[in-house]
């Protein structure tokens, strides 16, 4: 079972990027990319367990196939379930903001990192999803702009309106007890 474990391990480290991308550019919340990702492995792994060799040509193909199925059973039983997810309207823009607020310096703290997160879960899911894929996943604007079938223009108002947002959201909210 030790190479089984072997095994996994470098499959995740192969696979888990493109997992990460696929989940969030499918994931209708972004709160179920982690358990999307988790549930994905999980089955990979139940699978390595029932067959003593996985013959498969492409395991970035394989894994990703795995993710997708999840994620359709996931959202299945969602909707059984009849959840449904809201998200603020971002009509109330302010584009005057204080230039002398270090954003990249704010944001390294555990509890602005907390504070990004909550705000961009109360963004429409579109922004969240750019500002997620361009910021945690590093995707550059073109990759994101033909993941998301958005025009690069859209991409990068979103991101710097919403980067703009943050400074002022956080510029009230920032511990000063550096």
């Amino acid at each position: 079972m030790y190479t089984k474990y072997i095994l996994i391990d470098k499959i995740y480290k192969e696979t888990y990027s493109k997992v990460l991308k696929f989940a969030v550019i499918k994931c209708r919340n972004l709160d179920d990319v982690n358990d999307i990702i988790q549930d994905t492995y999980l089955e990979l792994l139940k699978l390595l367990k029932k067959k003593k060799m996985l013959e498969v040509e492409n395991i970035e193909s394989y894994v990703l196939g795995i993710a997708n199925n999840i994620l359709k059973r996931y959202y299945h039983k969602k909707k059984k379930d009849n959840i449904v997810y809201c998200y603020q309207d971002d009509s109330n823009l302010i584009e005057d903001i204080e230039d002398s607020f270090d954003l990249e310096a704010n944001i390294i703290t555990k509890n602005n990192v907390a504070k990004v997160w909550k705000y961009l879960k109360q963004k429409d899911l579109i922004t969240a999803k750019i500002f997620y894929l361009y910021f945690a996943v590093d995707l550059k604007i073109t990759e994101i702009s033909k993941d998301l079938e958005l025009n690069e223009s859209n991409i990068k108002n979103r991101i710097y309106r919403t980067l703009k947002e943050l400074k002022r959201y956080l510029g009230k909210d920032v511990d000063r007890n550096d």
